[in-house]
């Protein structure tokens, strides 16, 4: 990772990861190292931010849960592990351990940009059950477009979940991007080319 990003954005994640956790109110991420509640859902998925010819930019997706205001899954590229084989891409496979109900993607950002996601037409939601694993899909964004994409890599990216994460290897994992994938979201530093937002 150390090749990726320099020290003065490793200190920025870490600004922002604290604050983060002085706020109290973003879900932990569930390493596995314990028996998943049974009361519970596990969602999982990849994020990551491409650079070419560039530094990272310090990708933020958050996942509120609706009805429960306050609480957070706040993904981040910058201040965790960098499970990206490309030299121009940043990002990890996450794990979470969610109540039931039903989640919305509401906002994403760069923390080196000022623009903030442009709203949404039909909002981002899926839903989870207690006791089901869930793969929600790949967050791709890149710095030239202003756009993310949650799509369905799930023939790669459930493999490399169950080799980060041992106690996936006998789950049954559901495919959920029929509900939780969308395609390219802007920002409201997006620019159209001619062609339309996220349409290059």
């Amino acid at each position: 990772m150390l090749g990726k990003v320099s020290s003065k954005h490793l200190v920025w994640g870490a600004v922002a990861l604290c604050a983060t956790l002085l706020s109290g109110c973003a879900t932990s991420r569930y390493d596995g190292k314990h028996a998943p509640d049974p009361s519970k859902a596990i969602i999982m998925g990849a994020i990551g931010e491409s650079f070419p010819m560039m530094q990272p930019h310090g990708l933020v997706v958050e996942i509120d849960q609706q009805g429960a205001p306050g609480t957070a899954i706040r993904l981040t590229t910058l201040g965790n592990e960098d499970d990206q084989p490309s030299p121009s891409v940043l990002g990890h496979y996450f794990m979470y351990e969610v109540p039931p109900g039903e989640y919305e993607y509401t906002q994403w950002h760069y923390v080196y940009y000022a623009g903030k996601s442009m709203p949404r037409p039909v909002p981002a939601v899926f839903s989870v059950k207690a006791g089901e694993t869930l793969y929600i899909g790949d967050l791709r964004a890149d710095a030239l477009r202003f756009c993310l994409s949650n799509v369905n890599n799930a023939e790669d990216t459930v493999q490399a979940l169950k080799r980060k994460y041992p106690m996936l290897k006998d789950r049954n994992i559901v495919n959920l991007t029929p509900k939780s994938g969308f395609a390219p979201w802007p920002s409201s530093d997006a620019t159209d080319f001619g062609k339309g937002l996220c349409k290059i």
